[in-house]
């Protein structure tokens, strides 16, 4: 299901999240209720940028990196079109992979993630492969950030 007007909600407070414009309790309390699949992974995914217990902007030492910001703007991205989210249900789909400790391992974390990982191109998440990546940029004309070529 695909869920145009919370889709474009999310990109929004997720453009202002990483702009430092709103704290992170702006963002999850906003973050609409959906049934779009999309909506549920990419705020699970950003719920790993920001501590849930104290009030921030990433900004300074709390800022992203620049390979998750370009990570985070091929998610916005995604969120502007129709395209249906095909992973299968994941924890924090869009932060992987995730350094796994002993209880993780002993739990089969790694394995379920890299099962997870070969559902499609992990490279272009949360588009499913990179031909889909690919539509969406020939109908905007241009290449974006965000997915390594």
């Amino acid at each position: 299901m695909i869920d145009m007007e919370a889709r474009k909600k999310t990109a929004e407070l997720l453009q202002q999240f990483l702009a430092g414009k709103i704290t992170n309790f702006e963002f999850e309390e906003n973050i609409p209720d959906s049934r779009d699949l999309a909506i549920g992974a990419i705020a699970n995914s950003a719920w790993c940028f920001y501590d849930d217990f104290k009030e921030h902007k990433i900004v300074g030492e709390k800022a992203l990196s620049e390979e998750m910001k370009s990570n985070v703007e091929r998610w916005i991205l995604f969120l502007s079109t129709d395209v249906e989210y095909e992973w299968p249900p994941f924890t924090y789909p869009g932060v992987r992979p995730l350094s796994h400790g002993l209880w993780s391992k002993l739990f089969g974390s790694k394995a379920k993630e890299r099962k997870f990982m070969s559902s499609g191109d992990y490279s272009v998440w949360p588009f499913i492969s990179r031909e889909s990546y690919n539509r969406v940029q020939e109908v905007g004309g241009q290449r974006r950030s965000g997915v390594p070529s």
